[in-house]
């Protein structure tokens, strides 16, 4: 949305501008606390003094599914959608299953969907096809990269490239998904440290996205602070690109798109199954810190406090450290 608005206000320099003020000093932050943490934990400084930020980051999805139910699930289509979205990803927890729900919700609303639509004519001329086809060359080119050298630095980005072109619904939607790859499959960063930049990343100003930068660093937590620095500059850069070129593709025949009815009714679907996949982020995320009911009672003090009393976010996450250290 920051992107488009300066496209439509000043063309493709102001949208790049605005999307570098937008998202820099964010992603500057989570860098330096991924520097910070890489630094103490040097000095046997243990992440149990942080065990509340994991349940708190759980609390603060399960507010943005909250908030997404409320703007997108509104009649029995779109409430099957979204339930069948939520238990098919906590049955079925891979990469893949992501963007095959979002995909089947929008087909399946599309279909079913019979709701009588004002005829509106439209076409395709104002679409920008080279955006695309650049999008789409430098996807092919890092998984294709990513595959025949195995380099860490290409998977880096070739991950979180193609995660950043998955979002619908918001930024909580990858979670599960960079939990997935980043902390079970690769194991660049361990559960506690993941849940830990996650729940301040929620708590600082600016994209939710800045957590990109937070991993990148992360994944090099090992080779020194100038990879770290590296690191978190790929993640940065991969997450914010794909947006940004099909926001450039398809902003400028949007107008015209969005009259197609298969284009309007496929969207509705696809938002109810992003307010499922959020919900099921919430108890994927909870998994590896476990049921108890100390973290039970923690995501719902979190929740209760972000979404019923509207306590700002780093204000819950700054009472977090400090339980988590008088508890420790």
């Amino acid at each position: 949305t920051i992107t488009a608005l300066g496209f439509i206000l000043g063309g493709y320099s102001l949208a790049w501008l605005t999307l570098l003020v937008w998202s820099f000093p964010a992603c500057l932050m989570m860098t330096m606390i991924a520097l910070i943490m890489g630094y103490v934990q040097g000095f046997g400084f243990e992440l149990r003094l942080l065990r509340f930020l994991g349940p708190i980051a759980v609390g603060f999805t399960l507010v943005a599914a909250v908030r997404l139910f409320r703007a997108s699930v509104h009649n029995r289509l779109e409430w099957g959608i979204a339930m069948g979205s939520l238990f098919v990803c906590l049955g079925l927890t891979n990469s893949f299953t992501f963007p095959a729900v979002l995909l089947l919700g929008g087909l399946t609303s599309m279909i079913v969907d019979r709701k009588p639509l004002e005829k509106q004519e439209y076409g395709l001329g104002g679409i920008q096809w080279r955006y695309f086809v650049l999008y789409a060359a430098i996807l092919l080119l890092a998984v294709v990269l990513g595959n025949v050298f195995r380099d860490r630095w290409i998977l880096l980005f070739e991950n979180l490239y193609r995660y950043g072109s998955l979002v619908f619904g918001g930024g909580h939607s990858l979670f599960p998904m960079m939990f997935e790859q980043f902390v079970e499959v690769k194991e660049y960063l361990s559960p506690a440290e993941f849940l830990s930049g996650l729940g301040l990343a929620q708590a600082i100003p600016g994209p939710v996205f800045s957590f990109a930068a937070f991993v990148g660093a992360g994944a090099f937590s090992e080779s020194g602070f100038p990879s770290m620095l590296l690191g978190a500059l790929v993640g940065s850069v991969a997450i914010f690109l794909p947006g940004t070129l099909l926001i450039f593709f398809i902003y400028p025949g949007w107008d015209d798109l969005k009259k197609n009815r298969g284009v309007r009714r496929s969207l509705a679907g696809v938002h109810a199954a992003a307010a499922g996949l959020i919900a099921a982020s919430a108890v994927i995320l909870l998994r590896p810190l476990g049921f108890q009911s100390l973290n039970l009672m923690v995501v719902g003090l979190s929740f209760m406090g972000m979404y019923v009393l509207h306590i700002p976010p780093i204000l819950l996450v700054s009472m977090g450290i400090v339980a988590g250290v008088v508890w420790s």
